[in-house]
């Protein structure tokens, strides 16, 4: 039985070095992202960025049965980009994978809302690359919303 689960995968990216700029951690993934700065953007007026930020969208779905599959494609993602993820976080940058899922309100108290089963493997695959995992549950479509960007800056892309 297929039943209505929407869900995102996206990625954030965190860096203090230049090099790792939006464009470059673009052309490098080949990725256009939802939101990016680079270091030394004004942020909130005269504040200066300290670090290069990008947040980009990986996979969506409209079904729990779509959910396997876009993990599978993250995680071919993931391995097509391994040397840069280990160049990227041994330079001392950040990457956290974001699980979006849409949380259906309870019919009554006691009913399960939410449900999210990981495999040991894929655990294991982010682990290995020193990425981190957050989950988010949203009432309502995820795509349409696709998370907060990780904060107001110079959109590129």
């Amino acid at each position: 039985m297929m039943t209505e689960d929407s869900f995102s995968i996206n990625i954030s990216l965190r860096h203090r070095d230049p090099s790792y700029s939006p464009e470059s951690i673009s052309k490098a993934l080949s990725l256009k992202p939802l939101a990016a700065y680079s270091v030394g953007c004004k942020q909130l007026g005269k504040v200066r960025s300290k670090w290069s930020s990008y947040y980009a969208h990986l996979q969506n779905g409209d079904y729990d049965s779509e959910f396997e599959g876009a993990l599978k494609r993250v995680v071919s993602f993931l391995k097509k980009n391994n040397d840069f993820w280990t160049d990227f976080i041994v330079g001392d940058g950040s990457v956290t994978l974001i699980l979006n899922h849409t949380i259906n309100p309870e019919w009554k108290n006691g009913d399960k809302c939410f449900e999210l089963s990981l495999t040991p493997t894929f655990l294991s695959d982010l682990s290995a690359r020193g990425i981190g995992l957050r989950v988010q549950g949203w009432q309502g479509p995820t795509q349409k919303r696709k998370s907060a960007p990780p904060a107001k800056g110079t959109r590129i892309g």
